[in-house]
């Protein structure tokens, strides 16, 4: 595993969200399908440095469209020693903006229709963790 926070085995993926509202609400219902726990949501990158200062999640994910935006953000939380993993979230990402982000911190950028099981996989993946899938019937 690469630098950054890595989630007991015996506790769900902390999660901070940081996403204008519609999509917050997307992320939180996606999250919580998924089995990860919420420690935080955010409207903004200033709000967002200072729930991962007060909160200490495991992954981070933020919104393409974050006011203020999202580059700016990732840089401002994916710095050692212990930052959370990141993962933008939104729109077709061009392999421009995948370059960009990855350059900043984050360490992966998923399209917006992603289903909780595939959002269970890259979370657990990108802190090292075995995935609590959920299956289709359940969401």
């Amino acid at each position: 595993m690469l630098g950054g926070m890595q989630a007991p085995p015996d506790r769900p993926i902390r999660v901070v969200i940081a996403a204008r509202a519609g999509m917050r609400r997307t992320l939180r219902d996606l999250a919580g399908r998924a089995g990860l726990e919420i420690a935080a949501e955010c409207a903004d990158g200033g709000e967002l440095v200072a729930a991962v200062a007060r909160s200490r999640p495991d992954l981070c994910l933020l919104d393409r469209d974050l006011h203020g935006g999202y580059l700016a953000a990732t840089a401002a939380i994916a710095t050692p020693p212990r930052a959370p993993r990141v993962i933008i979230v939104g729109g077709r990402v061009s392999p421009v903006e995948i370059r960009a982000a990855r350059l900043a911190g984050a360490i992966d950028c998923l399209p917006i229709d992603i289903d909780a099981d595939e959002l269970a996989a890259a979370a657990a993946a990108v802190v090292g963790k075995t995935p609590q899938f959920v299956s289709k019937e359940e969401s």
